[in-house]
């Protein structure tokens, strides 16, 4: 009954997935294409340090986030080629962004799903190009794909909220048992307080857990979602929206992907257990004296 309670009230604000653009990059700038006022998501495989000039920073020319291998840009007016230097944290690579901001339209918008940035070191696996690689042989399964963190995304959001006729089995992704029915503690700040986390589905595919963590705003005023907020481990963090209306307001509710290389139990803990371990520490204090 929950299930579709949810369903029924996300279904009139949340979008498809879509899909991923795959750049290839040679020592050369990459223009991305961005709109004002609407974010953008960049993966680079890597954790990263993003560098800014002066300049960008006191024009306010755009909200720039890293978290987990992801940089999200949302630029807060239009401008021409701002470079930006990408610095993988591992191999300490730099990578040369030249951003471009334009005015919001139907089409822009449109224009904004994800960038994957791979390297040309990287466009080798085991012998085979980075689009082979999307059908390497796993576990001796030959119609096993290699799943990845943003075909999960997809996957999961299709389900949900995609018309059934769209649903399609992939070979390697299967619905696991979420084990935890009562609300999650997952943010910190003022998110923390303001609204409810409760786990909704869960799938596993390869070598990553997803769970769909229903989100609401319990508060009269709007909050906006930040993953540097997110207070729970995870390998990659997708919001289906970043900001939530006031309680009761169409637009009050989203839902977050949350993906991890940990089954989802040792990941997502009921409120209860940051409850139990207080209770734990207080008995054992009283014990003491």
């Amino acid at each position: 009954m929950l299930r579709i309670v949810i369903m029924a009230i996300l279904s009139f604000s949340i979008q498809q997935a879509i899909a991923v653009e795959i750049i290839h990059y040679k020592n050369v700038p990459v223009v991305i294409s961005l709109t004002e006022g609407e974010e953008r998501s960049i993966e680079f495989g890597d954790h990263v340090q993003v560098g800014v000039t002066k300049g960008q920073k006191h024009g306010d020319l755009f909200r720039v986030q890293s978290a987990q291998g992801f940089v999200h840009i949302r630029p807060n007016k239009t401008f021409s080629a701002q470079r930006v230097q990408i610095k993988r944290l591992t191999d300490d690579r730099v990578i040369l962004l030249d951003l471009v901001s334009e005015p919001k339209s139907a089409e822009s918008v449109a224009n904004l799903e994800p960038v994957k940035i791979i390297l040309d070191s990287e466009n080798v696996a085991g012998g085979n190009t980075v689009e082979e690689a999307e059908t390497v042989v796993v576990g001796g399964n030959s119609d096993a794909p290699v799943i990845t963190p943003v075909e999960l995304v997809r996957y999961v959001a299709q389900r949900l909220y995609g018309p059934t006729r769209l649903h399609k089995d992939v070979i390697g992704i299967t619905e696991t048992p979420l084990d935890i029915k009562k609300p999650v503690k997952i943010f910190k700040r003022e998110a923390l307080y303001k609204t409810v986390a409760q786990p909704f589905v869960a799938y596993r595919g390869g070598a990553y857990h997803i769970a769909g963590i229903y989100i609401k705003n319990t508060s009269d005023s709007k909050v906006k979602l930040n993953y540097l907020d997110l207070n729970i481990p995870f390998t990659t963090a997708t919001f289906q929206h970043h900001e939530l209306q006031p309680n009761g307001i169409p637009g009050d509710s989203t839902m977050l992907y949350l993906v991890s290389e940990e089954p989802l139990k040792n990941v997502l803990q009921p409120w209860t257990y940051y409850q139990e371990i207080k209770n734990a520490e207080a008995e054992m204090l009283a014990e003491k004296k």
